[in-house]
């Protein structure tokens, strides 16, 4: 019977942080990003079934840049010191739920030492863990995609002290 093997994630607790980056690929020459209204696209970040950012909307008038979404830092760690007191498997779960145009683009980056905002325009060198793109001819109107990616976790770091508050 055969094993299954995942790749290794290590994660610094006290440096490292995920970075969802979304651009919009307009299909449609001239480019129309108010026509029609309402166009955007529908993201989340799922680790373990657990959400650590979105599910949110970012409209396409927001994308004339790509745009960097970071995901809850300590939502994140709590699901990360879980994942890693059980079994040490991780799943990441990146999703477009829907989007009103056929060119989304997302992708997810594991970054130390990150200095950009919550929502950031300043670029990221590097290549993404996942990435994806649906793809719909061009005369439909809404798309959706999920990327998924199973690792072994190793954390490093020391964990902040932190008290858990209970009501």
């Amino acid at each position: 019977m055969a094993t299954a093997c995942y790749p290794s994630l290590r994660f610094d607790l006290q440096r490292d942080c995920f970075v969802m980056w979304l651009r919009w690929v307009a299909m449609e020459q001239p480019p129309s990003p108010d026509d029609p209204p309402g166009q955007g696209v529908r993201v989340e970040l799922l680790i373990n079934r657990n959400p650590v950012l979105g599910p949110t909307i970012v409209y396409r008038r927001d994308l004339a840049d790509p745009v960097y979404l970071r995901a809850n830092g300590a939502r994140t760690r709590e699901i990360l010191r879980t994942a890693a007191a059980r079994a040490g498997l991780l799943d990441i779960q990146l999703v477009i739920h829907g989007s009103v145009a056929n060119a989304p683009y997302a992708a997810l980056y594991q970054l130390s030492d990150y200095a950009g905002e919550a929502i950031s325009a300043a670029p990221v060198a590097g290549t993404p863990l996942l990435q994806l793109q649906p793809s719909t001819p061009a005369d439909h109107w809404h798309v959706a995609a999920q990327a998924n990616l199973r690792v072994n976790l190793e954390l490093v770091g020391a964990d902040q002290v932190h008290l858990k508050v209970i009501r």
